[in-house]
């Protein structure tokens, strides 16, 4: 009996003994930072870019459609179209006006409803404005 008291006191001290990662409160572990890494990760292939998306960017009431690798867009009733492309990883896209200007060239993904008006190079302007998918 006293040997079976043992294994199992040594078993459970094995198990309740694994390796704990010594992080301040409030900061993330290793763990928790390789988690959140893995679960962000966008694939581009998930991306839905065909549709219809509606916002104001830059005070202007902008449609933008997108259908194949062509797209229309309509700024408080003028019209551009052109072609567009994805930039980098897909997560990101440019348009190429053929006829019509356009005030923002790039748009980033924020979710299968939503694109964010970036600034020329890319990036996050300090104001974030949005186009919203609308049903076709």
């Amino acid at each position: 009996m006293k040997k079976l008291l043992i294994l199992l006191s040594i078993g459970m001290m094995i198990v309740s003994c694994g390796k704990k990662e010594n992080t301040a409160p409030g900061e993330l572990s290793e763990t928790d930072i390789e988690n959140m890494e893995e679960t962000s990760q966008i694939n581009s292939e998930n991306i839905e870019y065909e549709g219809t998306f509606k916002g104001k960017i830059k005070g202007k009431d902008v449609e933008l459609k997108i259908d194949g690798d062509a797209f229309e867009l309509t700024e408080n009733g003028k019209r551009a179209h052109g072609s567009w492309a994805k930039l980098g990883d897909g997560t990101s896209i440019e348009l190429e006006p053929k006829g019509g200007t356009v005030s923002v060239k790039v748009y980033g993904y924020s979710d299968n409803d939503t694109w964010v008006a970036m600034n020329d190079d890319a990036t996050l302007p300090e104001i974030e404005e949005y186009l919203k998918r609308i049903p076709d």
